[in-house]
């Protein structure tokens, strides 16, 4: 039974990597099957992962023109290719692809600067701030001891041992949220699900939060501390003391290295901020954007795609490879065979119709680009199937001048050969009637 059990999910696992598509056949769908780019635009998926909706999985598809995103494309990842179905569905993925985008352009960014407040080593710092934070707590009771007869000063010291026995923890807290955040993150990006986008960015927010509320504490502990420096300064005690107080009371390494972390936190945090603003203000522009671009894709395909109507028709017409209501138009109304169909009434309509399609279409009016290339292939294909008129066999003239003169000269030629006795007599005649006077003359 159990490896009956196993079998069937192996098959179904197998069923199911056969179903998928990869990103490469997503971005070929976008790019040459639905034409949804046009002129300089590129397609491409960044970062290459699937984004699950409702318990399907899609590539989400980036447009970009110039460095620049011009719009997102939802495809199923399926064995049916499709663009994502439902305003909800598109407006989720294109929301959650773009922030991811966004999001993972500032960590490459932030990460070559040395500025990203994410890493490894920088959680190791917070552990070891903690722990630095805590033991300090040790030097201020030394100090308090050390100030006998100055109960003011005594007061400020325990106030900062108060103090530190606040942050201690909870700087040891942000090195825990800093880790749960590393590991959202991780989650997020390997398996990215628009129901997630949210909590993810909570989950940041909520580490920038704690960092920002730390160096509100750290900038009343360090002017309380300073304070406190002054008060001893200002005292009766020896030199000696004094110095040694100071020493105590110094500020620690890492509370002062904090302050770069906690810099570059605010920066991080300015930029994240202004991603997920930008995204939630061009959603609606970018959901448009794809609608736009789907009507378009529609008119094109019916303008310039492969139309198996038109091949079958055409393959009757020994026309090869005339697949597309383009190529048929261009055949019907070019010079050569413009006046010769039967069909002229129809001849007048394609070209009106097709005229109007290529204008609305170049104008960006695709459902009136659409609806002409329709009427269009119903007038072409009409004119197609009533075939050219049949043509009057034509006179040559020329030929038939030569023809006659060629006729009249053989008809001169066997009439000399024929009556060649009578011609020769007709011309010898008169001599012979010459020479007889000449002879009679001259007998006489």
């Amino acid at each position: 039974m159990a490896r009956k059990l196993l079998i069937c999910l192996v098959l179904l696992l197998l069923g199911s990597q056969c179903l998928a598509v990869g990103s490469a056949e997503a971005i070929n769908f976008v790019e040459k099957t639905t034409h949804l780019i046009s002129g300089d635009e590129l397609a491409e998926i960044f970062p290459v992962v699937r984004i699950s909706h409702n318990r399907q999985d899609y590539w989400v598809v980036s447009i970009v023109s110039n460095e620049s995103i011009a719009g997102f494309a939802p495809v199923l990842d399926a064995s049916k290719i499709k663009l994502a179905e439902g305003k909800l569905a598109r407006s989720r993925l294109i929301k959650t692809a773009h922030y991811m985008r966004l999001y993972s352009s500032l960590r490459d960014d932030f990460s070559k600067q040395g500025t990203w407040v994410f890493n490894n080593l920088d959680v190791e710092f917070f552990n070891s701030l903690s722990n630095e934070l805590k033991n300090e707590r040790f030097d201020l009771t030394t100090i308090k001891s050390e100030l006998g007869g100055y109960s003011s000063l005594q007061a400020m010291s325990e106030d900062l041992k108060g103090q530190l026995s606040v942050m201690y923890p909870f700087v040891a807290g942000i090195a825990d949220e800093m880790n749960e955040f590393k590991a959202a993150e991780a989650k997020f990006f390997s398996d990215p699900d628009t129901n997630s986008l949210n909590d993810f960015v909570d989950s940041l927010d909520t580490v920038f939060a704690s960092m920002k509320s730390f160096e509100a504490k750290r900038s009343d502990y360090l002017g309380d501390l300073d304070e406190l420096k002054q008060g001893i300064a200002q005292t009766d005690l020896s030199i000696e003391s004094k110095r040694s107080l100071n020493a105590l009371a110094n500020v620690q390494q890492k509370m002062m290295e904090v302050s770069s972390r906690l810099n570059n936190a605010v920066n991080l945090q300015e930029k994240t901020d202004e991603a997920f603003t930008n995204v939630l203000n061009q959603n609606s522009e970018l959901l448009q954007g794809l609608e736009v671009r789907e009507k378009r894709s529609i008119a094109w395909l019916e303008i310039y795609g492969f139309d198996e109507e038109i091949l079958e028709e055409t393959s009757k017409k020994n026309l090869n490879n005339v697949d597309s209501l383009s190529e048929l138009v261009e055949i019907v109304l070019s010079e050569q065979y413009l006046y010769q169909w039967k069909e002229q009434k129809e001849v007048l309509l394609l070209q009106e119709s097709w005229s109007k399609a290529i204008a609305y279409y170049e104008n960006g009016s695709f459902d009136s680009a659409e609806s002409f290339a329709k009427a269009s292939k119903k007038h072409a294909v009409k004119i197609l199937k009533a075939d050219l008129a049949e043509q009057e066999p034509m006179v040559n003239t020329d030929l038939l001048v030569t023809g006659a003169v060629l006729l009249i000269i053989a008809i001169i030629i066997i009439y000399a050969l024929k009556n060649r006795d009578k011609l020769s007599s007709l011309v010898s005649a008169p001599e012979q009637e010459e020479e007889e006077v000449s002879l009679y003359e001259w007998e006489k």
